[in-house]
């Protein structure tokens, strides 16, 4: 095996600088260099290479969320110059019928949540694959070597350091997604929403959404014990971070209250058993579900049992005794209901959730279009490459409303005219 010594950190985490890295590889070949790594991580163990973001850098990244004009990502459908690609091409309510716009919007306000669920994210399972963190602590030496994969085409500046091993690791195996921030807070200043819904609060982004918008009360609901701890750190440091010095948390019977600066519920509940009866008058309800079993949230943790992928573990029995109803109720109860989901693909079997659902009520007012960045493809031609980055692939935000003509993008159609006169 290599002798890692002269490389390592103070972590013992093998660290290499351009110059470095290509020598190695030189010297011993790429997938010689893949198996040794492998092999020196499974054997001693050097920390995963979280970000580990520290608290300044949260708060920075938050008061500029907080002071950002989310209308500069928001483009009607009809001011597109790009074809947008949806995930599956036989939707019946496709984008090029019923598509209202686009929301572009880059991760660079992910910190802000991301601080605080990172290490729960990176160890939850998704598919058939483990967390790439419990694997890096737990796995031997071929799992290793595995979520490897992309290493050198991960690495863009041919260096070795925390940044490209997460690069690596990210397109070399599955990660349970972010949910981006400034998304949710896009979707609550488009529908003006004071009093807003979260069925599925997952890694607490649509909390740090709505913390840096206008609205003015979050209720939301998530099964997880693990991350109903953190989201009571949230609120009290963004509670801080707004001006509320001594922020208090009322918690009873699984439940927490937060009411500061802003109003905050969360229950440590499925969204099919929170108190439905106390839930009326939702300005925007916006959600992005678990897509069946895709991923696996909490995993042999404590009450597992009250996953959705675990409770309801058979297609049918999860979309009629849980996504649909819960869906239908969001809507009977919301001015402005959007659902991001898109039909999920277990085991090479795609389930047709999203039309499903669209075809029970007579409130569907269209989709929007929320970008994605799409993996990099092995292209020899750089301007194809270049094309193919540059084109526009989407995940799909289902809107709901009472309001038959709203207008989603009505903040950049008024700049837009303010401009021009």
């Amino acid at each position: 095996m290599f002798d890692f010594t002269s490389y390592l950190n103070e972590d013992k985490l093998p660290i290499m600088n351009r110059t470095q890295f290509e020598s190695v590889t030189e010297q011993i070949g790429k997938e010689q260099f893949r198996l040794d790594l492998a092999e020196y991580i499974a054997t001693e163990r050097p920390p995963f290479p979280f970000k580990n973001y520290t608290r300044e850098r949260m708060v920075d990244n938050f008061l500029k969320l907080k002071s950002f004009d989310t209308s500069i990502n928001l483009t009607p459908k009809d001011k597109l110059e790009r074809k947008v690609f949806e995930k599956y091409d036989d939707y019946e309510h496709n984008f090029d019928k019923y598509g209202l716009g686009l929301i572009d919007c880059s991760n660079t306000y992910n910190i802000c949540s991301n601080y605080f669920h990172e290490q729960l994210r990176l160890r939850c399972p998704c598919y058939s694959f483990e967390g790439p963190a419990e694997v890096w602590e737990k796995g031997n030496a071929k799992e290793v070597w595995s979520i490897l994969g992309a290493l050198w085409r991960g690495i863009s500046s041919k260096t070795l350091d925390h940044s490209n091993y997460l690069g690596a690791i990210r397109l070399g195996t599955y990660i349970a997604t972010q949910f981006k921030p400034v998304v949710a807070k896009a979707v609550y200043d488009m529908t003006n929403a004071e009093r807003v819904l979260d069925t599925s609060c997952g890694w607490g982004d649509r909390l740090a959404g709505f913390y840096s918008s206008n609205a003015k009360e979050y209720i939301g609901c998530d099964p997880n014990p693990s991350t109903f701890e953190v989201y009571k750190k949230q609120c009290i440091e963004y509670e801080k971070i707004l001006g509320n010095s001594n922020p208090k948390i009322f918690e009873v019977n699984n439940k927490f209250t937060v009411d500061g600066e802003k109003k905050v519920t969360i229950y440590r509940s499925g969204a099919e058993n929170i108190p439905w009866q106390n839930i009326d008058n939702i300005d925007c309800s916006f959600t992005s579900p678990p897509y069946f079993s895709t991923e696996e949230y909490n995993k042999g943790g404590e009450h597992e049992e009250d996953q959705s992928w675990h409770k309801f573990n058979e297609y049918n029995k999860w979309q009629d005794d849980f996504f649909v109803p819960v869906s239908l109720k969001c809507i009977e109860r919301s001015k402005h209901t959007l659902i991001n989901i898109m039909d999920p693909k277990v085991k090479g079997k795609r389930y047709y959730t999203s039309d499903n659902l669209i075809n029970q009520v007579n409130s569907f007012r269209g989709q929007i279009g929320m970008r994605i960045m799409q993996r990099p493809k092995n292209l020899k031609d750089k301007e194809q490459h270049k094309e193919f980055m540059n084109d526009i692939y989407i995940e799909n935000v289902w809107c709901f409303s009472e309001e038959k003509d709203y207008d989603y993008f009505h903040s950049t159609r008024k700049q837009t005219l303010e401009e021009f006169f």
